[in-house]
């Protein structure tokens, strides 16, 4: 069969399908392919027939008929082979059944299972090293489509896609669905610099080592491979539980779910927290300074700075707008940014702080230095991050640099001092203006109706942060009600300590900012951003009403100078007379009046407008 004809086999099934360019393993080129996978045959067949004739086939997991579908994606490269970590796996909690399986490009397999519950997408934290999860929001290539190395992806004989995929065993839904504790520390390389060497945790991490620690709780050390060591747990003889200095990170990683503790990454003073004060890092903290306290060290000199000279207050504008990216991040001031699921709030934020890290026109106003910023996310993937980019505009070419990113960061709860503390460390060490944390209520401890989480984080990141003068972008999810009395889900106390909160809501391209709240006069009620389509589904947004309508007339002279001339969306090319001759020698021709408007669409990322 060929690619087309695969394709309707699979849709024929109740499994969506996507194109896949050749030479590649993503849906790159296709804005939105989550929504846009399908099984009508009808678009199949227009999709394979037409414009990705000779494009390979992808499945997009997720929701199918009456159930949810995962993949299994067995790694056997030479670094961490995913069979042995699956036959540790079977041989503790028993075999997986027979299922449909794809033999990989690269050597490797891919297992198809169905859930009564959803799945997300994992990369080898849930199971171990070498088996990833394609879940909801996620995909897979199909055969017979080609790996970019020119090897196809091959149907299993005996368990090939005539059958339906097998339901997962309970034991492997509960390692994928059981939220690990999000007071996990899996330190980088920069770990050292960023601790406070004051911190009870920094003491006990300096002060302990990983094989003393697990060996007395009866940890078993089971082998070393590249550099990492495998432990099997306290009662078990054989296989692999948890890791250490995976990837060169000084971290217990925990992966069986009949350990001692809860699968999870974890820090040394992390598994103490864990292990001896049920995950309670201010227990921990207060245990420990208990035995091992930490004297006073500020000078005389050092409290009285603190004190407000009244002179320099007088002397200061407390009143004036102050703006770094207008309307989300006021200079040292805290924003709360909330919406219902998949409206996106993270998408505002990525536009806004790319935009400000790059030197780019922000929301479409005009472009300013570059600004450091630091965003901690802990939602999105690697691909996720990529996609949002690319829809944003923004490719290898763009520096970056600017932008240091933290996917699923790996530090203490940001509720803590602990998680205070490193927050700031990795502000000095990048020298950021602004952070993100991309959700709140994924980077903190506890209860979330519960105040004192967020009263906690007030007290240590918020705090900190604030007298620092460092401005936080926060976001978060809706309430129950979509945000319309309740404002974010949980605790009230959410919105007791920022200066701005903003209730996001989206029409179509219309992306409406609602003002809930604020300490500042000058901060707007109401902001309206549209964002545009243009070319390659770059999708920049901008404020509605901060810009120029251009005509129709004006976007199409604009694309005309883009193929003739070679410029790209974001270029800055000045009127000049030499220009327009350059461009009349082109064979484009326009009246005076036009040249300008037309410049200034392209440099603003405008090629067409939504709205008319």
């Amino acid at each position: 069969m060929n690619v087309l004809e695969h394709a309707l086999s699979y849709a024929a099934r109740g499994i969506r399908v996507i194109p896949i360019a050749p030479g590649e393993k993503y849906p790159s080129g296709i804005d939105a392919w989550q929504t846009k996978a399908t099984t009508d045959p009808t678009v199949i067949t227009e999709w394979f027939t037409t414009h990705y004739k000779g494009w390979g086939v992808g499945i997009a997991t997720g929701k199918v008929t009456n159930s949810y579908m995962f993949v299994l994606d067995i790694d056997d490269r030479e670094q961490h082979r995913g069979s042995d970590t699956l036959t540790d796996l079977e041989a503790e909690h028993g075999p997986l059944p027979d299922t449909v399986t794809v033999h990989t490009g690269s050597g490797g397999r891919h297992l198809y299972f169905r859930a009564n519950i959803n799945v997300r997408n994992d990369a080898g934290k849930r199971l171990g090293p070498g088996l990833d999860i394609r879940g909801e929001g996620g995909q897979v290539l199909a055969p017979p489509t080609i790996h970019p190395n020119g090897k196809p992806y091959v149907e299993d004989v005996e368990h090939g896609f005539n059958t339906a995929p097998a339901y997962a065993p309970d034991w492997l839904i509960q390692r994928l669905t059981v939220e690990p504790k999000i007071d996990r520390h899996q330190p980088h390389d920069l770990d050292g610099l960023r601790d406070d060497p004051n911190l009870p945790s920094t003491r006990y991490n300096a002060s302990h080592d990983w094989h003393s620690l697990l060996t007395a709780d009866g940890w078993r050390h089971a082998y070393q491979h590249n550099g990492t060591d495998y432990y099997t747990r306290p009662g078990k003889d054989r296989g692999i539980s948890a890791s250490v200095n995976h990837n060169g990170n000084d971290a217990l990683i925990v992966f069986s779910t009949n350990a001692p503790i809860p699968p999870g990454g974890y820090s040394r003073f992390g598994y103490y927290a864990q292990t001896r004060h049920g995950g309670d890092w201010k227990k921990a903290s207060a245990a420990y300074l208990g035995t091992n306290p930490t004297p006073t060290t500020a000078t005389t000199h050092e409290l009285l700075e603190q004190l407000i000279n009244w002179q320099d207050f007088w002397n200061q504008d407390h009143k004036s707008e102050d703006w770094i990216a207008y309307p989300l991040i006021a200079r040292g001031r805290q924003t709360a940014l909330f919406a219902v699921s998949k409206e996106g709030k993270s998408y505002i934020a990525l536009a806004c702080t790319a935009a400000l890290a790059t030197g780019k026109p922000i929301f479409g106003r005009p472009a300013q230095d570059k600004v450091h910023v630091l965003y901690l996310d802990y939602e999105m993937t690697a691909s996720d991050l990529m996609e949002r980019l690319e829809t944003l505009g923004y490719t290898n070419e763009d520096d970056l640099s600017h932008l240091h990113y933290a996917l699923i960061p790996s530090l203490p709860p940001l509720n803590t001092y602990e998680g205070a503390a490193q927050v700031m460390k990795m502000v000095e060490l990048t020298g950021a203006q602004v952070v993100v944390i991309d959700t709140t209520g994924r980077a903190v401890e506890g209860e979330e109706n519960s105040a004192d989480t967020y009263r906690e984080f007030a007290r240590t990141t918020g705090l900190s942060l604030k007298a620092a003068g460092v401005a936080l972008l926060r976001t978060d999810h809706a309430g129950k009600d979509k945000g319309k009395t309740q404002g974010q889900r949980g605790s009230s106390a959410k919105n007791d300590d920022v200066d701005i909160v903003y209730h996001l809501q989206r029409d179509g391209h219309t992306i409406t900012l609602t003002r809930l709240f604020s300490r500042i006069g000058w901060a707007p009620t109401t902001v309206e951003l549209v964002e545009e389509q243009l070319e390659d589904d770059h999708k920049p947004i901008r404020l509605k009403e901060e810009l120029e309508t251009f005509t129709e007339d004006t976007y199409d002279l604009a694309r005309r100078l883009m193929t003739a001339l070679g410029l790209k969306p974001g270029d800055k090319q000045q009127n000049s007379q030499a220009f327009r001759r350059q461009a009349r020698q082109a064979g484009i021709k326009a009246r005076n009046d036009q040249w300008g408007p037309a410049l200034r669409a392209i440099t603003q990322n405008r090629l067409r407008d939504p709205l008319n």
